[in-house]
């Protein structure tokens, strides 16, 4: 997201847009060369870094996997823009604030103080994306004392933000029943869900391996997003089937907590050839891995937003997913939902799906379809309809208060000012 976001506003007139960064109890502005930088940063570190010995075991997954390795290592060291830029239109108008400031992340929005001041100073506006509220929910799926940290986050977006922005309805309705719970009144709130890079949508599904099978599943490897049942139940079809059991590949890095998964990772022998980690990925290469999967598995416990499951629909392949809010919202009735916890129902599916003959299979894809997945261009023009709506000169101001904080990424100024 932030990546989107960099390419957005660097598209933009320079007088019209600086950028920031919070160290500390600090800001530092940036230079737009250090913007475009840290735009190629966030691009170089989702090039593939599979080593060696890695990509052998790929190989061993399926002749379609050489492929797919020869394709990683054509990119490695190459610098990947995933997401382009996206035109920008004139966003605010003379007689708004002198600046408008706009948050996209949660790191420093605990520190109230900080953004007071510079609201201050700036004469400024604020606008903040709160991406959900696991951490004040669900205290046993974060690190410690985040929880702490969230409930100062969430203080300051009551106090301190002109508006706040969400991925999904389901995280706009956890923060107003959490205003009420405070008796505050929230700030104006606006939905904006997450794009799919164009690069989904230019990808089409490819008939699976028959043979070999694979499943994915994407995201950091961590407690609430639930790896630890696929293992589980990935041990127990290594059992059934041997070397006919389907393959499960993992995309995303290794987290925090997360103590028994390792242990099933490094340790377990009946997962050694039947599951691999893919820490790095560039978007190319996961759309390849996609397309030619049985299946997307999402089974986690709690979630604001799922964008995988909007990038696999995009490509035209099925998703099976837990049976959550935030997912009803991303995949309307397309995908097949399964209690996170029934781990019967999941085997059953899995073993379905891998079937070229299945019957369940076939009707997500028909219904995949209906399917129009949110764009960044959608995005950002809602955007800048709220920032004109909610953060100019005619909308009232928040007071301002002490107490918590938050992270600024951009800072707009209105042109000729």
């Amino acid at each position: 997201m932030e990546y989107a976001y960099l390419c957005h506003f660097l598209n933009q007139p320079k007088q019209r847009v600086g950028f920031f960064s919070i160290r500390g109890n600090k800001f530092r502005r940036l230079t737009w060369e250090n913007a475009i930088a840290k735009r190629d940063e966030i691009a170089a570190d989702w090039i593939d870094r599979v080593d060696p010995d890695l990509h052998r075991r790929l190989r061993r997954f399926s002749p379609l996997m050489d492929r797919f390795v020869r394709a990683g290592e054509r990119l490695m060291g190459e610098t990947v823009l995933p997401v382009p830029d996206v035109q920008g239109k004139t966003m605010f108008k003379r007689g708004t604030p002198s600046s408008i400031l706009l948050s996209v992340s949660h790191g420093g929005i605990d520190k109230t103080d900080l953004w007071v001041n510079l609201k201050q100073r700036l004469n400024a506006r604020l606008a903040v994306y709160l991406h959900d509220l696991i951490p004040y929910h669900h205290p046993e799926f974060s690190r410690a004392g985040e929880d702490r940290r969230h409930l100062a986050r969430l203080a300051t977006m009551i106090s301190t933000a002109d508006l706040v922005l969400t991925n999904s309805h389901v995280t706009a309705r956890e923060f107003k029943a959490f205003c009420a719970q405070q008796d505050q009144t929230p700030p104006p709130v606006k939905v904006l869900p997450l794009g799919v890079a164009p690069l989904f949508r230019e990808t089409s599904p490819l008939p699976p391996d028959e043979e070999v099978p694979w499943f994915i599943m994407i995201g950091t490897i961590e407690p609430r997003k639930n790896h630890y049942l696929l293992l589980t139940l990935w041990r127990r079809l290594h059992t059934l089937l041997g070397d006919k059991t389907p393959k499960l590949i993992l995309v995303g890095r290794r987290g925090w907590e997360i103590e028994g998964t390792e242990r099933f990772l490094d340790r377990c022998t009946d997962l050694k050839d039947c599951v691999v980690e893919l820490p790095s990925l560039s978007d190319s290469q996961l759309a390849e891995l996609l397309r030619r999967s049985r299946a997307l598995l999402f089974p986690s416990f709690t979630e604001g937003y799922g964008l995988p499951i909007a990038e696999a629909l995009t490509v035209g392949v099925p998703v099976i997913c837990s049976d959550i809010p935030a997912f009803r919202e991303v995949g309307g009735d397309i995908p097949d939902f399964i209690d996170p916890l029934d781990g019967p129902r999941w085997m059953e599916a899995i073993l379905d799906y891998s079937s070229a003959q299945s019957a369940a299979r076939q009707a997500q894809i028909e219904r995949i379809r209906a399917y129009h997945p949110p764009t960044w261009e959608r995005h950002f023009a809602m955007l800048e309809a709220s920032l004109a709506r909610h953060c100019s000169l005619d909308a009232p101001a928040q007071p301002l208060a002490s107490g918590s904080a938050l992270t600024a990424e951009a800072l707009a100024r209105p042109p000729g000012d």
